[in-house]
């Protein structure tokens, strides 16, 4: 009998089939997991991180409602859906449709026949539901019964307990041979075993530290979830932050990898608790290798804050390999209890240094010794000695000892060839290194005497050790040529963010500052706005000396971006003077008013508004001379945004005139965001029908035109004027496609920004409770990028929804701290007054 396609309910529809079955709980204190997110997730075959996405225009409809509850076999309370009388309504006219939609029904000893849904399901002695049967349709029509099991059907329905171990270990180099180290791999393995911790494992280059790294791991496969990420020089916090959320998402967890897409600058309280919220209940192992590489405080933040919390966890563990001694971790938390064990790491004993001396059986105890003294049982080395055969020769030091018995033996073509590998940061690949003059075929050569280093079987580099000593002995022109050939490979490969920062490196190291300067110019901007602040690490150290002025001003303003978005206000400030001075001395117009502009904003966040608003006139006074429309809507809508701060409508009025004027006279697509502020300004002021004309101009501006989140900020705008207007069904439908497009969103100042309008807009629909999660998704947002004078701005919202008096006290004294850090003294008498009113029960 042919099969019959039959269309699959949509996502939405399965959900409510889904709850169905569970009405009977709507009151009760514990619920089953299959009404935890999770547990929906499983059953209609969705990712979990859709199901918010997919549950809130249910919630907004009426047809359930959320609350906290106990889940079955989970620790914590967690959000649990609930069918209302409406909704349960719904699915039952649902399920009246589906149950009669006809499934070809294979059973185990291969009989098919058809029959409606409903009747499937009283075909089966296995434990399949409505949904399950959906779930397991194909596009056939067809639902396979010899392919099915009782238990199969319940791991899918439980992934939260039994999950697939995940392994990423992407970045951990291949290991020729291993010798001893057996206590050490012993006490490691006894102390993750008997309790959650961490170890921090510190050792000198060469050591074995990534030799042990790969042994430990071995030693916990197939048995935890496992992650290895080397860190880099180049790198902060983020390559970590990333390697963990793709290793999560892998484990079905997506929270961190949706929270990173949302900020470019992770705050490490948040990205630590999505993590640990990843690894409940997963048996798990974290090691990081190369940890003194990194000096970038939020990983470091990090870290510290998950020695103190994996203790709580069960089967969790951390290992930290690093060059550097320093203790970067705590110890012990405030109650004494260790949480860090230390295992510095030594050379090896003799016996297992004698092992790997296998090219020299003969070697007499003297000639041994000397080389075990001189060498400290230092594994590296010693493999370098054994595959260059040497020992016969005695020296005073271990350097001279490489350099004189090592690299001097090889041959220009060889150094060469090792220089060109070295230079990279990375693993390459061979066609990378093709472009210098040297045999690529002595690669192997150089493998085989432990120099070089297969990463995989496409890549090579070479160990940190051997990078040191050729970087000591490399003259500065092969060196700058090597980093010059680099750049030829990077030329052509700068699709990512990554390959475009290692050419601005290998640019900067082979000297090249001309083609450096208009790289800097044409896509700093774009790379810091991005919120790679890691390219401060290559910025910080060059000199005035080989750039122009228009090229060492770009310098200095992206300096001082990065710097500001890491709220280094001073520094920053520090940067922008001396770009600005350039900027004046040698008539750059358009980068003095960005640069004034820059400045202004930060006299905005420390509520400096005399200082901003001063700022703001001289970058307008250029903006107009040099007929820049949309720098001088920028600058007036910034200074009428302060005069509203002030109470000083009259002028707010004035300048918010001027944009009008500008939009109707100028024709550029880029004043299309002015025009929302422009809404957004008279909607605060009561000009509500202006409001409305100029969200309703910008809503067709960008509909379809590619520039989501204007249309997602028209779209909230509107959604407001419509609340306002009382008119709360329009406005939950302007409301509802602005969350759509936010939630696909990845810039996070216009994220906050959409999320103060949306919950303004169920703020003004009175649905203060769903206008405070908004606050919070924003808060939350505003915190990772320091975003502070928002930060201060939501707590003050929060504290206006807030019904509990307790709860809106502690949300306004929070924001008064936030603006009194700041010195915003007119926001600080605004919440005052606040505070004021709350305290009087107004």
């Amino acid at each position: 009998m042919s099969a019959i396609a039959v269309p699959r309910p949509g996502v939405q529809e399965r959900i409510l089939l889904h709850l169905r079955d569970y009405v009977d709980h709507a009151d009760k204190v514990e619920v089953p997991f299959a009404l935890s997110q999770m547990g929906i997730a499983n059953a209609v075959a969705i990712a979990r991180s859709n199901v918010p996405r997919a549950i809130a225009g249910m919630r907004e409809q009426g047809h359930l409602i959320e609350r906290q509850a106990h889940v079955t076999g989970v620790s914590r309370k967690r959000k649990a859906y609930f069918l209302t009388e409406d909704g349960a309504n719904i699915a039952d006219d649902i399920w009246s449709k589906v149950s009669t939609q006809p499934v070809r029904l294979v059973h185990p000893d291969g009989r098919s026949e058809m029959l409606e849904l409903a009747q499937a399901l009283e075909a089966t002695d296995l434990p399949l539901r409505h949904v399950d049967f959906l779930r397991y349709l194909d596009e056939t029509g067809t639902v396979d019964l010899s392919t099915l099991s009782a238990e199969l059907i319940e791991r899918d329905l439980s992934k939260h307990i039994e999950k697939q171990l995940v392994t990423s270990l992407n970045d951990l180099p291949k290991t020729r041979r291993f010798f001893g180290r057996a206590n050490e791999l012993e006490n490691m393995v006894a102390l993750l075993e008997d309790q959650s911790s961490s170890i921090l494992v510190p050792g000198i280059a060469g050591i074995g530290k990534t030799a042990l790294a790969g042994k430990l791991l071995e030693g916990f496969t197939h048995r935890r979830n496992l992650l290895y990420h080397r860190c880099q020089d180049w790198e902060g916090s983020r390559a970590f932050l990333e390697a963990t959320s793709e290793w999560l998402s892998a484990m079905g967890y997506n929270d961190l990898s949706d929270y990173l897409a949302a900020t470019p600058v992770p705050k490490a309280s948040m990205a630590v608790n999505l993590i640990l919220e990843g690894l409940q209940d997963s048996p798990s192992l974290i090691v990081i290798d190369d940890l003194h590489k990194v000096g970038d405080e939020t990983l470091i933040s990090a870290l510290r804050s998950l020695t103190l919390r994996i203790p709580e966890f069960e089967d969790v563990g951390l290992v930290m390999f690093s060059r550097s001694f320093r203790m970067v971790v705590p110890e012990s938390d405030s109650t004494g209890r260790i949480v860090t064990l230390v295992m510095p790491l030594e050379g090896l004993d003799q016996d297992s240094s004698r092992q790997i001396l296998t090219a020299m059986p003969d070697l007499d105890m003297v000639q041994f010794l000397h080389i075990y003294t001189l060498s400290r049982g230092h594994p590296l080395v010693l493999e370098l000695i054994n595959r260059g055969n040497v020992g016969e020769t005695f020296h005073a030091t271990l350097e001279a000892f490489v350099e004189q018995e090592i690299f001097s033996r090889l041959s220009g073509s060889e150094k060469r060839l090792l220089g060109s590998i070295a230079v990279f940061r990375e693993p390459m690949p061979l066609e990378a290194i093709s472009g210098v003059e040297a045999e690529t075929d002595l690669l192997d050569g150089l493998v085989e005497k432990g120099l070089a280093r297969q990463a995989d079987s496409e890549n090579y580099d070479v160990h940190d050790l051997v990078r040191e000593f050729l970087t000591r002995s490399m003259n500065e022109s092969l060196r700058q040529e090597l980093h010059a050939n680099a750049t030829v490979w990077y030329r052509s490969r700068r699709g990512s963010a990554a390959e475009r920062i290692e050419y601005i490196h290998h640019l900067n190291e082979s000297g090249d500052t001309d083609t450096l300067a208009e790289v800097l110019t044409a896509e700093g901007h774009n790379l810091v706005s991005a919120g790679h602040t890691e390219l401060l690490g290559i910025l910080r150290p060059l000199e005035r000396e080989g750039y122009g002025p228009r090229s060492w001003c770009v310098i200095k303003e992206l300096r001082g971006d990065i710097l500001s978005i890491q709220g280094r206000w001073d520094e920053a400030e520090v940067e922008y003077d001396g770009a600005v001075a350039l900027a004046r001395r040698h008539k750059m117009s358009k980068i003095l008013a960005r640069l004034l502009s820059a400045r202004a904003d930060i006299a905005v966040k420390r509520g400096a508004m005399d200082d901003a608003l001063e700022l703001h006139r001289k970058a307008l006074e250029i903006q107009i001379a040099m007929r820049d429309a949309v720098g001088a809507a920028r600058s007036y809508n910034n200074m009428g945004y302060i005069f509203r701060r002030r109470k000083d409508d009259r002028h707010a009025l004035e300048v918010y005139g001027n944009v009008e004027k500008l939009l109707e006279s100028e024709d550029d697509p880029e004043l299309c965001d002015a025009r929302i502020s422009l809404a957004t300004a008279f909607l605060e002021m009561g000009e509500l029908d202006r409001a409305r004309d100029h969200a309703m101009v910008a809503f067709e501006e960008t509909e379809d035109k590619g520039v989501d989140i204007l249309h997602a900020r028209a779209r909230a705008v509107l959604g407001r004027y419509y609340a306002r207007a009382k008119e709360n069904e329009l406005a939950m439908q302007y409301y509802s496609g602005a969350l759509e497009i936010l939630s696909e969103q990845a810039d996070p100042h216009s994220a906050v920004e959409v999320q103060i309008l949306l919950g303004q807009v169920l703020g003004d629909a009175g649905r203060g409770g769903e206008a405070a999660e908004h606050y919070l998704d924003g808060l939350a947002l505003a915190e990772a990028n320091d975003f502070r004078m928002l930060q201060g701005e939501l707590l003050a919202r929060l504290g206006e929804v807030e019904s509990d008096r307790s709860q809106k006290m502690e949300y306004l004294q929070r924001s008064l701290s936030v603006f009194r850090e700041l010195g915003a003294v007119d926001s600080m008498r605004e919440v005052q007054t606040a505070v004021h009113r709350a305290v009087m029960g107004h």
